[in-house]
């Protein structure tokens, strides 16, 4: 199966989408699955709007957490909150839709997966700008906390010693 939206489909008009993520240790709380039921219910996303709980762990347990820039080793699943457009016109009710999901998903921790008992943070792999916002972030947590965790510091000094000159940035960089 591809995954409309993200090239993989070969539809060249399904390239705008937006994906969110968060890293789960457990399975999800009554409260989250309540409202992933609510919003794939409503009738405001489409066929294109999804979550997808994708298994993880295994032998990534095996790596500490120091050892690679993915500081999450003991998940078991990764979720990806998606949806896929073709029409610019449908930007903003879209952006919506998944912006509204995840920050109800992630509601009793401020609107993102701050890492806890349920969540461990979000996946660097789905860039997520939200995720700076403080309307759309009330947790009190960093955006790259959320992505490294307490490898920040080190993965800094990293990016300081072959980067020094901040050529490979974005809005999410270190």
């Amino acid at each position: 199966m591809t995954w409309p939206g993200t090239g993989e489909s070969g539809d060249a008009t399904s390239r705008r989408y937006k994906i969110k993520a968060g890293c789960l240790r457990r399975s999800m709380t009554p409260y989250q699955i309540a409202a992933v039921h609510r919003h794939l219910t409503d009738d405001s996303g489409t066929a294109d709007a999804s979550v997808l709980l994708i298994g993880y762990g295994g032998q990534v347990r095996a790596v500490p957490p120091g050892q690679t820039a993915v500081a999450q080793r003991d998940v078991v699943m990764k979720a990806v909150y998606q949806t896929a457009w073709s029409d610019e016109s449908d930007d903003a009710a879209r952006l919506a839709w998944v912006r509204e999901l995840y920050r109800d998903v992630y509601g009793e921790t401020g609107g993102v997966p701050v890492p806890g008992e349920v969540n461990d943070g979000s996946y660097i792999n789905y860039p997520d700008v939200d995720l700076l916002d403080p309307a759309w972030n009330t947790s009190g947590v960093s955006a790259h906390q959320l992505y490294y965790k307490d490898d920040l510091p080190r993965l800094r000094r990293m990016k300081a010693r072959w980067d020094p000159r901040g050529t490979f940035r974005h809005a999410l960089s270190l």
